[in-house]
């Protein structure tokens, strides 16, 4: 393998590592109140929702502000132009308090009509949901200043700290679910959650700060660079707008069954062990592939590319079979005896890990492809895909919920991606030429180990099946030998990246 893909697979594993450690800690509390209030807790139902709503809201601005800003910023760096990119971030962060102060104002004060958005269905307490969305709506100020500070630590290669940014907001969730979990309930809950997120911005500003960079209020929009993220912004606008929108729509749709919370958690338990991969990956080359596009190194912009997903497809297709294969033996373990209504509870949240992790598979294609137009100055493209994701998820979703009720959210997600990530992809190919013979073959090789994987680790399952512990651990032991034998039998490409 080339000696800079083995250092850019290298920095994506170390920085998914690090991400999957600070997840994870999050991840732990999210299962302590699960556990601790129940899965049909009426206030934790209202208080998921609530928190999916800035988080949504910023997850819109946050995306735009890191592929908008990032490639901008790394094509200045490229290029030498150093008081141009200082001046550049100046402006962002600038425009970023005002924005998002306007957001937080009009947030609190749409809160009431907000909560109205889950009108019918099993859902009541309206009145605590207008509270908690009052409460959470300020994180958008701390995720923004986040974003912008993890853009800027990653164009300076930097990646492992801002993987590490969520962690100290799970510990402080877990600290306060052991201490005063109990005495102050859902609602201490909300102002815990808000405190971690405020953590984010704190712990890299001193990283910010080593590098040099000195904050002065700039606003001027007349500025070329803001002009050009201004003209890149839209169509990043309505690509992220889209899938947050179907996002939010779903959790609107799953509060009238009151299972937001339990959704909630299915979709977070894929996101942090598969997802959080992909995040790394795009993390680690964003940056590169803009660097090479600004100096129109077209063979190597699509040597990284086809390295990223390809690094992607090996990550993320075992993993999600294997999520999908033990989803209910996953749920048991994680849900045994903290629920009343354990049977059903797993069962369900079950289900709706498996559908979630089988639709991220194209999820995680889509993520890199959306990166790779963005650093190539193209927002276009994502932008109509992102809309006909939305699109398909809600038209999806209102056609399956009459006939699988609370399981129709996933389905239409996973629907939704195959149809926008497949899109993408040929598209990405269209403009760059990037898929090769080399590219198939690694693609069918890494797809045959994962099938021969699957197949192992079931029959293992079966054989286990009567063995509460060994029916979850021995499937993912083999499985795991199966998959890393066959991928150093077949000479997967990137598997030396992984090991490194």
């Amino acid at each position: 393998m080339h000696p800079k893909k083995t250092s850019e697979n290298r920095s994506a594993s170390d920085t998914a590592v690090i991400s999957l450690c600070g997840r994870f800690l999050t991840f732990i509390g999210r299962t302590m109140y699960i556990g601790r209030y129940g899965t049909a807790n009426p206030l934790l139902n209202a208080f998921t929702f609530a928190l999916n709503v800035p988080n949504v809201i910023f997850a819109v601005l946050g995306t735009a502000l890191g592929t908008v800003m990032i490639p901008i910023y790394s094509s200045l760096l490229a290029n030498e132009k150093r008081d141009e990119a200082k001046k550049f971030i100046d402006n962002i962060i600038s425009i970023s308090i005002v924005l998002l102060g306007f957001l937080v104002l009009a947030g609190v004060l749409a809160a009431p009509w907000i909560s109205r958005l889950v009108e019918g269905g099993q859902f009541t307490d309206r009145g605590y949901l207008t509270f908690a969305l009052r409460v959470l709506m300020p994180m958008m100020i701390f995720f923004g200043f986040g974003a912008i500070f993890q853009g800027l630590l990653q164009s300076h290669g930097i990646f492992r700290l801002p993987a590490f940014v969520s962690a100290p907001g799970g510990i402080i969730l877990i600290l306060y679910l052991v201490f005063l979990g109990d005495k102050l309930g859902v609602t201490g809950l909300i102002f815990a959650t808000a405190l971690g997120v405020l953590t984010q911005p704190l712990i890299m500003l001193p990283a910010v700060k080593r590098l040099g960079y000195r904050y002065k209020f700039t606003l001027d929009l007349k500025d070329k660079n803001i002009r050009a993220a201004a003209r890149l912004c839209v169509p990043v606008l309505i690509t992220v707008a889209s899938y947050q929108l179907h996002f939010l729509f779903g959790h609107s749709m799953a509060l009238r069954f009151n299972t937001t919370a339990i959704m909630d958690y299915a979709q977070q338990l894929v996101q942090v062990f598969i997802l959080t991969l992909v995040y790394a990956i795009a993390m680690v080359y964003l940056p590169k592939l803009s660097g090479l596009w600004a100096k129109s190194d077209t063979q190597g912009y699509n040597e990284s590319l086809k390295n990223a997903l390809l690094f992607t497809f090996f990550l993320v297709l075992p993993a999600a079979l294997g999520f999908f294969l033990m989803r209910f033996e996953i749920m048991a373990l994680l849900l045994s005896r903290r629920d009343s209504q354990n049977a059903h509870s797993i069962e369900l949240a079950g289900n709706l890990m498996g559908f979630y992790a089988i639709g991220v598979i194209a999820t995680s294609f889509k993520e890199v492809a959306d990166r790779a137009f963005y650093s190539g100055k193209n927002s276009k493209t994502p932008a109509f895909f992102g809309v006909c994701i939305m699109v398909t998820n809600i038209a999806a979703t209102l056609l399956l919920i009459p006939a699988i009720g609370a399981y129709a959210m996933p389905v239409a997600y996973g629907i939704a991606a195959f149809v926008g990530g497949g899109g993408l992809i040929f598209a990405l190919n269209k403009r760059t030429g990037f898929v090769s013979l080399y590219f198939v073959l690694e693609m069918g090789k890494i797809g045959l180990a994962a099938s021969l994987m699957f197949l192992a680790a079931w029959l293992v399952r079966e054989l286990s099946a009567h063995i509460p512990v060994l029916s979850l651990i021995l499937p993912a032991i083999v499985g795991a030998a199966v998959y890393f034998g066959l991928a150093f039998m077949l000479k997967i490409s990137v598997l030396r990246g992984v090991l490194r």
